[in-house]
C-alpha cells in the first residue's frame, strides 16, 4: 500500500475519533421554555410553583335570601370551623364569573322537549322560538358566580424542584420519580378533600376544566370570556410547563407610570381586544352586624350591574403565633394606659380604653383556649373591575366604593400591574399594604359563595332573579315528578293585578311549545286568547261553559271513569281497577249531593232533614257515569208520593232551579248525543265561564244570592271537568292543569277532595297542577296541602295575615321581616298616568330548596304577540269603530272526549304502578276484602268477563244501592226516619257534619 493510500485510509478513522469526543446535537440543543408566571404545572386539582403546592376546590352556591338569622348563623359558624382547621396554611380565594351557558341550556331544553307539536305554516315555528329565546337570553348579559378556594398542601423542597426541572429526562428513565412528590402528598390531599366537603364550604375538587377556566379568567383579567377553552392535553389531567403557554400567549398587561388602571390586551376570536382594569383593595371596616342587619360583605358587589372579580390571599395563623402576638399587644396597651394614668395622672383616650377592653376579651379567649371559631387570620382582599377604556373602569371602581360606603372603605392603590397579577394562581403577593386582621368568624361572615340559586338548567325560561344576584331562572315543571319523585302541586298566590294570569299564560305557552298538554279553567276568560294564536290554534279549543250544550257539567260525567290500562302494572290489575271504579262511583254520589244542596236556598239547605232526603235519593240513583241529576229529582218526587213530604219540597225547589238557563248545564238532553264523545286530540283546552257572578271572597254563605250560589257549584263542577283530562290521556304524557279562583273550591267539601286528589295523583300521572288564589289561607285550609305542595309563586300581597300564610306555603321563616317584602313586590308608580306594564315580581320556591325573588320576563321580540294576547288591562283604544268593540267569535260547543284507545307515548315512561292506598285512607291499606267500601253498584263483585270484558266496552249491571254508605254520611244501621240528632252523630263519626238548625253551611 502506498503512503498516499495509507494516508487516505487513516483520515476516516481520525474523523470518527474526533466525532466520539464531541456531543451530538439531539434534543439537548433545544431552548428551555420559561413561562412568565410562577405556575409550573397542573396535576388534577393541584397546582405547583417553584415553592408551593396548592389544592384547588370549587365551592357550592349558598342560599342566603329567605333564610332565618339562626340558619344564617349556623352557615357562618360552619364555614368558620372549616377555616379554623386550616391553621398554618395559605389560602387563595378567587371569585370570578362565567357567562350563563345559553347554548348548553338551549341544547338541554331542545332535548327535553318531548313530543312537541308540529309547526304551523306562517306561524312561529319551533326553530324560530328556540332561536328567539337564545337571542333574548344572550342580550341580557347575565352570568353565574363561581368561587374557587386554593389551599396550600405543602412547601416544596429543593429535591422536588430539581426533579421537576429534570422531568423530561427522568420521565423516560424513571417515571415513578416524577410522580413521587404528588404520591407523597396523597394522604394530605385526601384529608383536605374531606375537610372542605362538609357543610359550610360544601366544596369539591376542581376539575381540569375548572382550573382551565380559572387560569383564563386570571391571566386575561377583564377581557370578555372565551367561547371555547383549551382542553387538557391528551386527556391526562396534567398541564406540563410548556402547556401553560396556552394561558399566557396572546395576553399582555401594560401600565403607564402612576396610571390608575392597567391595560390588558388580548386576542379574542382573531380580533385584538383591549380592556382597562382597576384593582381595588379592602380597607378599614366598621363593625358589621351579620346576619341581623347587614348582608355578607363580599355579596355587596353582586348588586352591581357589571362583573366583579375577587382575589384574597389569606393566612390562617397557628395558635402559638396568635398567643405570642396577643401577649405583646396586651403589653403595649397596658403600657400606654399606665403612661396616661401613672405618669401624667390623665384619663386615657376612649379609643385606648376600647382597645383595653378588647385585650381583656382576647385574654379571656386565650385563658379558655383557642378553638376553631376564634382562630385568627390575616389577609389581603383585592377587587378588580374592567371597562372598555380608562374612564369606564374608573367609573365602575367608583361604583364599588359607593356600594360599600360608609361602613367599609375601599382603597385604590398604585402599582396596578403588580396588584392585577395577584389574581393569577401561584403569583406572589404584590404588597403587604392594606392587610386586614381578624378571626375566622369575621372572614366566614363574608360568605363568598352566597348567591341566588333557584330553578334548573333544562326547563322553560320564566324570568330572572332580582335580589342581590341577577341570573336567569329556568324551570322544568315535570322535573319533580319524573326525576325527584315529588308532587306536581303548585300554588300561585297574589292579589288583584299581581300577575297570576300572566304567569299562568307564560308557563302554559312555553311548555305547550315543548310538548306538554294543558287544560285551563279560567272563569274570567283572558287566557282563552291563547287558543287564537296562530301556532296554537289548530291544536286548541275554547269552551264557554255557560253557552255549551246541556249536561256538559253533569256531575256524574265530570268524574273520570278509571281506565283498565292504568292498572296494567299492578300486582292484581283487575282488583285494583275495580277498587278505583268503586271509589269513582262514591265520589260522583258525594259530588251530586253537594251540588244539589248548594242549589237549594240557604234556609232550606241548612235544615238537617233536607240532607237526609237528598242522600236517600242520591243513593238510590247510584254512582254510574250514565246517570244525571234529573233522575235524583224524579226519585224525590216518588218518595213524596210515598209520604215523604219534605222530599217533595226539596224536589220543587230543585225543579225551580232547573229552569234557570245556567242550570241546564247540569241536566243533559237525553235526546242528544253525549257532548264528551271524542273525535280529536287537543293540546290546549281552555274552559271559561264568562258572565258568571261569583260571591265576594270571604263572604258568608247566607249572604250569597241564588246566582252566586249556582256560580260556585258550576265552578266546582268545571274544576272536576278540568281534572278528568288527566285520566283520559296516557299517564306518562306531560300534562298540566290550571285552576283559577281556587279560593271558592276550598269552601266546598268536594272542592277540597279535588285539590287533594290532584295533589296525590300529580306524580303518578305526570301532572303539573297550578292552583291560583288571592289568599294562601284558602289553600292552607285544605288538609295536607302545605305538605304536598311542590313549587310556589307568591305575588304582591298586602294583608298581614295573608302575608304570614304565604310565607308558610313558601316554607320561609315568619316573624323575621319577610312579610313586609311581599307588600313591596311589583311596586306601582304613583305619579305616572301611563298603564303599569312593568314585569311582575314573585317570590318563587322551586320545591328543591331554592327560594328567590324573581321578575317574570316575556319581553323577547319573538313573543310580542303572546304578550299582547295575555294583556288583560282594559284599553279604549282597542275599539275599532266608535262605540263598537272588536268581537272575536269563540267556539262554544262542547268538547270531545278522547278515544278509549291508548295514545302514543311521547314522554319518558315512569313507574306505571298506581298508588291507591294514599287515596283511600289508612283503613283500606290492608283491607283485602274491601269491607269498608259499599258495593251496591256491583263494582266490586264478579264482573261478567272481568277486566277483559271491560276493555272490550262491556259494562256491568248497576243496581240501586239501597244500603250504600255514601262516604260516611249515614250509618248503615240507622233509620232514615230517626231524629236528626242520630244522623248528625253518625255524620260526625265519619268526619263530616250536617249543619244544625240556624248554622250556616260553609
Amino acid at each position: 500500500m502506498s503512503r498516499g493510500d495509507a494516508g487516505r485510509d487513516r483520515r476516516p478513522n481520525e474523523r470518527a475519533s474526533r466525532r466520539r469526543g464531541r456531543a451530538l446535537a439531539g434534543d439537548g440543543g433545544l431552548p428551555t421554555y420559561e413561562p412568565n408566571i410562577a405556575l409550573r404545572s397542573i396535576e388534577g386539582h393541584l397546582t405547583r410553583t417553584g415553592t408551593q403546592v396548592m389544592a384547588w376546590y370549587r365551592l357550592a352556591a349558598q342560599a342566603w335570601s329567605f333564610r332565618s338569622d339562626s340558619q344564617r348563623e349556623v352557615l357562618i359558624r360552619q364555614i368558620a370551623a372549616q377555616l379554623g382547621e386550616l391553621q398554618g396554611r395559605w389560602l387563595h380565594l378567587r371569585v370570578t364569573t362565567r357567562p350563563y351557558p345559553v347554548h348548553m341550556w338551549a341544547e338541554a331544553f331542545d332535548h327535553n322537549a318531548l313530543g312537541r307539536m308540529p309547526d304551523v305554516a306562517g306561524a312561529l315555528g319551533w326553530d324560530g322560538f328556540l332561536e328567539g329565546e337564545q337571542r333574548h337570553l344572550m342580550g341580557l348579559s347575565m352570568s353565574d358566580k363561581e368561587v374557587f378556594l386554593g389551599i396550600e398542601v405543602s412547601g416544596r423542597r429543593t429535591l422536588d424542584r430539581w426533579v421537576e426541572r429534570a422531568a423530561p429526562v427522568l420521565g423516560k428513565v424513571a417515571p415513578a420519580a416524577v410522580r413521587a412528590e404528588i404520591e407523597a402528598l396523597s394522604s394530605e390531599v385526601a384529608h383536605l378533600d374531606a375537610l372542605v366537603a362538609g357543610s359550610g364550604l360544601d366544596a369539591v375538587p376542581a376539575s381540569s376544566d375548572d382550573i382551565a377556566w380559572l387560569m383564563h379568567r386570571s391571566c386575561a383579567l377583564g377581557l370578555p370570556a372565551p367561547r371555547t377553552l383549551n382542553v387538557v392535553p391528551g386527556g391526562s389531567h396534567r398541564w406540563e410547563t410548556e402547556d401553560l403557554a396556552a394561558f399566557t400567549d396572546g395576553v399582555e398587561m401594560q401600565q403607564e407610570p402612576y396610571a390608575p388602571t392597567v391595560q390588558v390586551v388580548g386576542r379574542l376570536r382573531a380580533q385584538t381586544v383591549s380592556r382597562n382594569v382597576a384593582v381595588l383593595s379592602l380597607g378599614l371596616m366598621e363593625g358589621l352586624r351579620i346576619p341581623e342587619v347587614d348582608d355578607p360583605w363580599m355579596q355587596h358587589s353582586d348588586r352591581l350591574p357589571f362583573p366583579v372579580e375577587w382575589s384574597a390571599r389569606i393566612y390562617v395563623r397557628k395558635p402559638e403565633e396568635v398567643a405570642g402576638e396577643l401577649q405583646r399587644q396586651m403589653g403595649k396597651v397596658r403600657s400606654q394606659i399606665r403612661h396616661y394614668t401613672h405618669d401624667h395622672d390623665l384619663d386615657p383616650p376612649m379609643s385606648l380604653a376600647r382597645q383595653a377592653d378588647r385585650v381583656l376579651e382576647v385574654e379571656d379567649e386565650l385563658t379558655s383556649g383557642l378553638t376553631q371559631l376564634n382562630t385568627r387570620l390575616y389577609g389581603w382582599w383585592r377587587i378588580a373591575v374592567s371597562g372598555k377604556d380608562e374612564a369606564e373602569a374608573i367609573s365602575r371602581a367608583q361604583q364599588v366604593l359607593d356600594v360599600y360606603r360608609p361602613k367599609v372603605q375601599i382603597e385604590h392603590p398604585e402599582a396596578q400591574y403588580r396588584y392585577a397579577r395577584e389574581f393569577i394562581p401561584g403569583e406572589p403577593l404584590a404588597s403587604t399594604a392594606y392587610r386586614r386582621r381578624g378571626s375566622v368568624m369575621w372572614a366566614a361572615s363574608a360568605v363568598p359563595a352566597a348567591t341566588a340559586s333557584v330553578g334548573d338548567r333544562r326547563g322553560i325560561m320564566i324570568g330572572e332573579t332580582c335580589t342581590a344576584t341577577r341570573r336567569p331562572v329556568a324551570w322544568d315543571p315535570w322535573l319533580a315528578q319524573e326525576v325527584r319523585r315529588a308532587s306536581g302541586l303548585t300554588a300561585v298566590i297574589g292579589g288583584l293585578g299581581s300577575g297570576k294570569s300572566f304567569l299562568t299564560g307564560l308557563i302554559t305557552y312555553k311548555t305547550l311549545r315543548a310538548g306538554a298538554r294543558w287544560t285551563l279553567l279560567d272563569p274570567s276568560g283572558p287566557l282563552a286568547q291563547l287558543t287564537r294564536l296562530p301556532e296554537l290554534a289548530p291544536f286548541s279549543r275554547h269552551i264557554n261553559l255557560l253557552r255549551a250544550d246541556p249536561g256538559i257539567l253533569n256531575p256524574y260525567r265530570v268524574v273520570a271513569e278509571p281506565r283498565p290500562e292504568h292498572f296494567a302494572d299492578e300486582e292484581d290489575p283487575e282488583r285494583a281497577w275495580r277498587r278505583e271504579r268503586s271509589l269513582a262511583a262514591a265520589t260522583r254520589r258525594r259530588l251530586v249531593l253537594d251540588v244539589l244542596t248548594g242549589l237549594l236556598p240557604f234556609d232550606v239547605a241548612r235544615i238537617p232533614h233536607t240532607r237526609i232526603v237528598l242522600l236517600r235519593a242520591v243513593r238510590e240513583v247510584g254512582g254510574s257515569p250514565d246517570r244525571h241529576p234529573g233522575q235524583v229529582i224524579d226519585v224525590l218526587r216518588r218518595h213524596a208520593r210515598d209520604g215523604e213530604d219534605h222530599a217533595g219540597v226539596v224536589a220543587d225547589f230543585l225543579s225551580e232551579r232547573r229552569e234557570l238557563p245556567q242550570a241546564a248545564l247540569l241536566f243533559p238532553d237525553t235526546s242528544r248525543d253525549d257532548p264528551w264523545q271524542a273525535d280529536r286530540d287537543y293540546r290546549l283546552t281552555v274552559l271559561t265561564m264568562q258572565g258568571m257572578t261569583l260571591p265576594r271572597p270571604g263572604s258568608p254563605r247566607e249572604e250569597w244570592t241564588d246566582a252566586e250560589a249556582l256560580a260556585v257549584e258550576l265552578l266546582n263542577l268545571a274544576s272536576w271537568l278540568t281534572q278528568r283530562t288527566i285520566y283520559d290521556a296516557d299517564r306518562n304524557l306531560r300534562k298540566g292543569v290550571a285552576l283559577d279562583e281556587t279560593h271558592f273550591l276550598s269552601q266546598v267539601p268536594t272542592g277540597k277532595v279535588l285539590i287533594d286528589r290532584l295533589a296525590r295523583d300529580s306524580r303518578k300521572f305526570n301532572v303539573r297542577a297550578l292552583f291560583a288564589s288571592q289568599l294562601a289561607g284558602d289553600l292552607l285550609r285544605v288538609s295536607g296541602f302545605a305538605s304536598l305542595v311542590n313549587a310556589v309563586f307568591v305575588g304582591r300581597t298586602d294583608d298581614e295575615e295573608a302575608q304570614r300564610d304565604a310565607l308558610r306555603l313558601l316554607k320561609v321563616p315568619t316573624g323575621v321581616g319577610y312579610e313586609q317584602m311581599l307588600g313591596t313586590l311589583s311596586p306601582r308608580p304613583r305619579n305616572d298616568d301611563r298603564p303599569d306594564d312593568t314585569p311582575r315580581q314573585f317570590i318563587f320556591a322551586d320545591g328543591h330548596g331554592g327560594v328567590e325573588k324573581i321578575r317574570i320576563d316575556l319581553e323577547a321580540p319573538h313573543l310580542e304577540h303572546v304578550r299582547e294576547a295575555l294583556d288583560t288591562n282594559p284599553d279604549a283604544n282597542r275599539i275599532s269603530v266608535s262605540g263598537a268593540p272588536v268581537v272575536t267569535p269563540a267556539a262554544v260547543h262542547a268538547p270531545d272526549e278522547p278515544m278509549p284507545s291508548r295514545p302514543v307515548v311521547l314522554g319518558r315512561r315512569g313507574n306505571s304502578v298506581v298508588d291507591l292506598g294514599s287515596d283511600l285512607g289508612d283503613d283500606l291499606e290492608g283491607d283485602d276484602e274491601f269491607d269498608d267500601l259499599d258495593d251496591t253498584d256491583r263494582l266490586l263483585g264478579t264482573v261478567p268477563g272481568g277486566l277483559a270484558a271491560a276493555r272490550n266496552g262491556d259494562r256491568p249491571h248497576l243496581r240501586a244501592d239501597e244500603d250504600f254508605d255514601l262516604l260516611g254520611d249515614i250509618d248503615p244501621g240507622s233509620d232514615l226516619d230517626d231524629e236528626p240528632s242520630a244522623v248528625d252523630g253518625a255524620d260526625r263519626s265519619a268526619g263530616g257534619r250536617v249543619p244544625a238548625a240556624g248554622e250556616a253551611r260553609r
